[in-house]
């Protein structure tokens, strides 16, 4: 088995997955933008309530068996073939349960629509049940490309989809039908890549470790689904399917740099730390330097968000979609802490402390849920706000605890983002002046782009004169892609 530096193997997995996303999101978001100006709110509040069932569902689609194929330094054609029917099996039962319990779901949200709509959405268990294990095969040998290749067909077919079904007036089904083409895609890709062969046997006794293994790794998703999902089960159920859906909407874009770029690096996160889980100062090291690269890219994107928000949402969305334009803001500067902090949970699985992250996702399940609950009383600012009160705390007593964990300091920690900090706090510094003292009474159209090129080339000037090292370490990923191997194999890999 060829192994490569960790450098390497960080930089193939950045470059092939970042590639693909850059490509895929750039085309689906852009058709996405012409899909939201011909669906309502009503439309995604809709589709909102409905994701939020499925995806609760998603968390047992595989009862963490997937994970175990990672884990697994070596995995029999047996055991592999075991795992495969197995899926199917548990995926089969999913639907049907869909199918029964999609009209509780309906009366929950007083939504009759979403019985049907629940019930045909959930057609993607019994999709995504045969590409499963192919998907986790291609995870496990780390084959990036691959993976990221079946992900970049099925986004933009899927896209390309939705936006033909919407200007044929299929409404909500427009995202539903998007969504099972993309899923449908995806994992013919994922089978064609990975070309297992699998065999026509069934044994509990083959899986039975692994199958334990997984129920712990599933426990801990299921608390931080209650965690992460608690605002938008609240949301639908007191602010009805309007404010819901622009909420829907303001969260999705406000995350847009967690989903598209800081995935990038947890993805690889976990493999890499797991290596050098007993190499204290390499640990360390490689901990703040991911945590350096991330607020570097994502702050000034957060805070850029901000500051367009409000020019940018009625030039690109139409008025109707004003009402999003404040939770938006609220949820940009939020998301600067849950950026940087995706790579607490991969560090403290790699040193093998399951019972830290267990009482993390336990203590985040407890006060999240309470907190939206209390300001969706105040409307939907007033849910956007509770994350504004809560999260921060919550993510102050996490980032210690890593950081104990590590024998580094807070201000180590801090120090690490220091470019991030200052370079995007004078970025935001001089866009606002020139918001409010040159482009007052400015059409949308000129303060978005004004603002967006005096904030892109502020930033940039300020990354060239203080902070060279970091386009040198992203130009030595770039040039160092040519020299790896489609595949390299990894000792331990846990999906987080």
């Amino acid at each position: 088995m060829e192994i490569t530096t960790l450098k390497s193997r960080i930089a193939s997995g950045v470059f092939w997955i970042g590639l693909t996303k850059i490509l895929g999101q750039t085309i689906s978001w852009l058709i996405t933008i012409f899909v939201v100006r011909i669906l309502t709110p009503e439309d995604y509040g809709l589709m909102g309530m409905a994701v939020l069932f499925t995806s609760l569902l998603q968390l047992f689609n595989e009862l963490g068996l997937g994970t175990a194929i990672v884990q697994k330094e070596n995995i029999s054609q047996e055991e592999l073939s075991s795992i495969h029917w197995a899926i199917i099996i548990i995926n089969a039962c999913i639907y049907l349960f869909v199918v029964i319990f999609s009209p509780v779901i309906s009366n929950f949200f007083s939504e009759p629509k979403l019985t049907s709509l629940i019930q045909i959405l959930g057609i993607s268990f019994l999709i995504n049940a045969f590409g499963l294990t192919s998907s986790y095969m291609l995870m496990k040998n780390l084959s990036f490309k691959k993976r990221s290749q079946a992900e970049l067909f099925g986004n933009i077919l899927g896209a390309i989809s939705t936006f033909l079904f919407a200007i044929n007036n299929f409404g909500v089904w427009s995202l539903v039908y998007g969504y099972l083409i993309q899923e449908t895609i995806k994992n013919i890709f994922y089978i064609l890549y990975c070309n297992n062969n699998i065999l026509y046997k069934f044994s509990f006794n083959n899986i039975k470790k692994m199958i334990l293994f997984g129920l712990k790794i599933m426990f801990s998703r299921i608390l931080w689904y209650i965690s992460s999902n608690a605002d938008f089960m609240i949301a639908g159920k007191y602010l009805g399917k309007t404010l819901f859906g622009y909420y829907t909407l303001a969260f999705q874009f406000a995350s847009i740099p967690i989903d598209k770029i800081v995935t990038i690096v947890t993805q690889v996160a976990l493999p890499s730390f797991s290596e050098i889980q007993d190499d204290l100062a390499s640990l360390q090291r490689y901990y703040l330097k991911m945590v350096n690269i991330i607020a570097f890219v994502t702050f000034p994107l957060f805070l850029g968000l901000f500051l367009v928000a409000d020019s940018g949402v009625i030039l690109f969305l139409t008025e109707k979609w004003r009402p999003m334009i404040i939770p938006m803001k609220i949820l940009c500067i939020v998301s600067c802490l849950r950026a940087i902090g995706t790579l607490n949970a991969p560090l403290v699985v790699a040193k093998g402390k399951p019972n830290i992250l267990l009482a993390n996702c336990l203590l985040q399940a407890i006060i999240l849920p309470y907190a939206f609950y209390l300001g969706a009383k105040f409307g939907l600012n007033g849910l956007s706000f509770a994350w504004l009160l809560t999260y921060p705390f919550l993510h102050l007593i996490i980032t210690f605890q890593t950081l104990q964990l590590l024998q580094v300091s807070f201000w180590q920690y801090v120090k690490e983002m220091k470019h991030g900090i200052f370079g995007t706090a004078i970025m935001v510094l001089v866009c606002t002046v020139v918001k409010y003292g040159l482009l007052l009474g400015k059409t949308n159209t000129v303060n978005f782009f004004v603002i967006t090129c005096a904030g892109m080339t502020i930033y940039l000037l300020y990354s060239v004169l203080f902070n060279r090292e970091i386009i040198s370490e992203v130009v030595g990923i770039i040039k160092s892609r040519n020299k790896l191997p489609d595949q390299i194999r990894t000792v331990a890999h846990v999906s987080s």
